[in-house]
């Protein structure tokens, strides 16, 4: 280094003035750390050096004035056909005062913890050379610990807890929400901590829930685990009466609900002969399970057609259905109506103008008295 960017003040002996402040800085940027010094004269020189696990007698030196002195220090990757150093030293002069900037080129987890500047004289133990210590922070995005399953299971009534770690730098907050937005069992749609306690828990405690870590560095880390619930099934019908005529060709639909997990065995039943007996299908009844329509809460519809309703056909009913923790029914009861019930009867209506015509006609012509008809006709 040059005389002349050196203070020759003769009697005062070389120092570092002010603290060094400490760096704050995302993976991949340039940290800095300024060290500033008075009264250097010749015989000194000013160094910076990475402190190692051992504290500040076991350390490696990065530079010696200007000069970086670390070998291998080139940084390796995108940036390598570049050959940008790792280190780098630009000394500024303001009046009495040299300052040393010690730049760490594309940060990585690894360039974090403190960094000493000292200042070597000759002929003097190193128990008198000036030292101070700047800290490097090196920020990390989030990560989750993933440890066990991501499935959980719980019988209803029993007790369960959901576990959640995370590292970064900052030290990430940790939350639970759940993926369907609704309200989690402890109450509230967040909570803070690592882990999720949950108690006496019901069936609509069942399904995803997000762990998420957050350290204002993005981005976030989240992590979604999922909870089924042992439970007995349950039915409920859609409607527990239906009506259709009879001998017209005419169908009748009944619909049951059910939910149980594990996934529940459904049958249906009708009363027949004072007894009743399982239905299968045939040409006169049709089983369905409705695709498509099950919830977050593993409801799924069940429906059986009744082909062609006779009068043989009006009778109760019943859905049943069975897994290890139970069973539930739910009675229907189809009776006799003069006209179509449902949604599939067939239509009467004519386009145009003579819309309806064709079904109030007949009406109008029963209405009529024999003798009215037979002067009209005449």
């Amino acid at each position: 280094m040059r005389n002349d960017m050196r203070d020759t003040v003769s009697g005062q002996k070389p120092e570092i003035v002010n603290l060094i402040k400490k760096d704050v800085k995302p993976v991949n940027a340039i940290g800095y750390l300024n060290c500033t010094t008075v009264h250097l004269n010749n015989g000194a020189t000013v160094h910076w050096a990475k402190i190692l696990k051992g504290g500040d007698k076991d350390m490696v030196d990065i530079s010696e004035d200007d000069k970086i002195v670390l070998q291998n220090s080139v940084k390796l990757g995108k940036k390598e056909d570049l050959g940008e150093p790792k280190y780098g030293v630009t000394v500024k002069q303001d009046n009495l005062r040299t300052k040393f900037i010690l730049m760490v080129r594309y940060l990585k987890e690894s360039d974090a913890g403190e960094y000493m500047c000292y200042i070597k004289i000759q002929n003097t133990d190193y128990s008198y050379w000036p030292k101070e210590i700047g800290k490097l922070i090196v920020q990390v995005a989030p990560v989750i610990n993933i440890v066990g399953t991501s499935v959980y299971e719980a019988v209803v009534g029993g007790n369960l807890t959901l576990s959640c770690t995370a590292y970064g730098v900052p030290y990430p907050n940790i939350t639970w929400k759940r993926e369907d937005g609704r309200e989690l069992a402890v109450g509230g749609f967040q909570y803070w901590g690592k882990k999720l306690k949950l108690k006496n828990i019901q069936k609509e405690d069942q399904g995803n829930h997000i762990c998420v870590a957050d350290n204002s560095v993005r981005p976030p880390a989240s992590y979604t685990v999922q909870i089924k619930v042992f439970y007995a099934p349950t039915c409920r019908s859609v409607q527990n009466t239906v009506g259709q005529a009879q001998n017209r060709r005419f169908d009748a639909k009944l619909e049951c609900i059910v939910e149980g997990h594990p996934d529940p065995y459904m049958y249906w039943e009708r009363y027949e002969n004072t007894k009743r007996i399982e239905i299968t299908d045939d040409v006169n009844y049709e089983t369905h399970k409705l695709s498509g329509i099950q919830n977050s809460l593993g409801q799924m519809w069940y429906s059986l057609l009744v082909k062609n309703v006779q009068a043989n056909d009006y009778a109760d009913y019943w859905c049943i259905a069975v897994n290890k923790y139970g069973s539930c029914e739910a009675k229907f009861t189809l009776f006799e109506t003069m006209e179509c019930q449902g949604y599939n009867c067939p239509s009467l209506k004519i386009s145009g103008s003579n819309q309806n015509v064709a079904y109030i006609l007949p009406m109008v012509f029963a209405a009529i008295s024999v003798p009215a008809l037979h002067w009209m006709m005449f």
